[in-house]
């Protein structure tokens, strides 16, 4: 993590005789630019860079400047209020799909068990099925042979129901994954968009404070 810029001249000044030192505001929100705004956030300095902003935008009197960090400003207002909630949203969706993940290590080792199991029994019932049929034609000789058959049938109609559900319930668990991992890439999608955003109006900044 970076370290602080110093507080020592962030708050600004008025013009009632005081002066106020703007080249070292520039040095200070050149510091600020260096950073990411997530370290700048995660250091607790979001609120200096947004008052040496200020400071600049009351003292600078150049006509390019002055709408640039003005547009800085309302940014850095209201990236206090959103970076929080992206933040909290993506750290809420990491734990959930890590803790998913953590469950349920061996998902899709057990989905495709289950899946061929299911494809078997299903295939078996069939087969029992048809052979039913069959032996309704010779049903007096064969009537013996016919109730193993029936018999046979019921345990695998009884296991394709067992594996249908275990199929819906691991399902269900991967359902959750997928969408727990939807959900971090949105949050970081948008967290994307955010510092993009900032970074083209920092670019423009440095470009016009520092030429």
């Amino acid at each position: 993590m970076q370290d602080e810029v110093g507080e020592s001249d962030t708050t600004p000044q008025q013009n009632h005789g005081e002066s106020v030192n703007v080249e070292q505001q520039r040095k200070k929100l050149k510091q600020y630019m260096d950073m990411s705004i997530e370290s700048i956030f995660g250091t607790n300095q979001l609120n200096s860079m947004e008052r040496t902003v200020d400071t600049i935008y009351h003292h600078s009197g150049d006509a390019l400047e002055t709408p640039i960090l003005g547009d800085l400003k309302k940014q850095l207002t209201g990236l206090k209020d959103k970076i929080p909630s992206l933040l909290s949203s993506i750290n809420s969706a990491e734990a959930e799909r890590e803790s998913l993940r953590k469950q349920n290590p061996d998902l899709p080792t057990k989905l495709s068990q289950v899946k061929l199991a299911l494809q078997a029994d299903e295939s078996k019932l069939s087969e029992l099925t048809s052979e039913e049929a069959r032996l309704e034609v010779e049903i007096r000789k064969l009537i013996e042979k016919k109730e193993s058959v029936l018999s046979q049938k019921a345990s695998a109609a009884e296991s394709v129901e067992r594996r249908k559900q275990k199929m819906e319930e691991l399902k269900d668990i991967e359902a959750i994954i997928k969408k727990a991992e939807y959900s971090c890439f949105q949050k970081r999608n948008e967290m994307s968009k955010v510092n993009a955003t900032i970074n083209v109006t920092l670019m423009d900044a440095k470009r016009v404070l520092f030429k």
